[in-house]
């Protein structure tokens, strides 16, 4: 499957690296870019929604959910910095691992001579309104 760079495309995938650290819900994205007066061809937000879909497909962005709002997050994929989510066996809340305590997960799991998915890493547990 071929890739469009589009100009749109592109200054999303910018403005991700630029903001490297963080994860954003696409209105957040939105928001942040028409805030931003030094981005030109600023996409709508039905293209920003398509193409983080898009971009989530290749592997490009990172999806997961935000466990203080339950929404959806996208951050620019890096390899070492796979989501980890922890969702509880009781109540089904989801709630993701910072990064450095996800790269210290990817570190045991494969130093267990275990491989680790491209897209995240999943424990289940009991959280601490369950227990």
């Amino acid at each position: 499957m071929s890739v469009y760079k589009t100009v749109k495309r592109e200054s999303l995938i910018e403005f991700l690296r630029s903001h490297s650290k963080y994860s954003f819900t696409i209105k957040e994205i939105v928001a942040q870019m028409s805030s931003g007066a030094d981005i030109k061809n600023l996409p709508s937000e039905s293209t920003v929604y398509r193409l983080m879909r898009e971009m989530e497909r290749e592997g490009t962005v990172h999806r997961y959910i935000d466990p203080e709002n339950r929404e959806y997050v996208y951050c620019l994929a890096d390899t070492d910095d796979i989501p980890v989510n922890m969702r509880c066996k009781v109540c089904g809340n989801v709630y993701t691992v910072d990064s450095d305590t996800g790269r210290r997960i990817k570190s045991e799991i494969v130093s267990c001579g275990a491989s680790v998915p491209e897209d995240s890493i999943e424990l289940v547990v009991k959280c601490k309104n369950c227990r």
